[in-house]
């Protein structure tokens, strides 16, 4: 996209497409977080279980904040239908981590990885976009 195009795209989609970005990364670095805390529990301190359940609450519904963002910031169907596509793979592991299919829970967790990545990767383009 070249600079005229940038600059008669309205604010909003602008800002919107920066903010997307921005939680994009964030919502990667929290899932990286909460593996290593769930490592940490596993092979440690068995006393950060609670801080890798309490942590899910604080960064779950990012994902839909980036559906919405990424349905006003016009961006392509990959992203906005990943980003809700994320929303159901971290619902999929509370039912994971109570029940029978706790092996699924793990394997979930590096889906969510790659989908958040693939998510950053994607909005990387935004972040190198300046105003002039």
């Amino acid at each position: 996209m070249n600079d005229e195009a940038i600059k008669k795209e309205p604010y909003r989609v602008r800002y919107c497409r920066l903010a997307y970005s921005i939680l994009a990364l964030v919502l990667l670095i929290c899932i990286v977080v909460q593996v290593y805390l769930a490592g940490m529990a596993l092979f440690g301190n068995s006393e950060v279980w609670k801080w890798h359940r309490s942590f899910v609450p604080m960064f779950g519904y990012i994902s839909v904040i980036l559906f919405i963002l990424g349905i006003i910031g016009k961006l392509n169907r990959k992203m906005i239908w990943g980003s809700l596509g994320l929303f159901v793979l971290i619902s999929f592991q509370y039912i994971t981590a109570l029940h029978i299919a706790g092996a699924l829970h793990p394997v979930l967790a590096l889906a969510l990885f790659w989908g958040a990545l693939a998510l950053v990767r994607g909005s990387y383009p935004f972040l190198m976009k300046r105003n002039k």
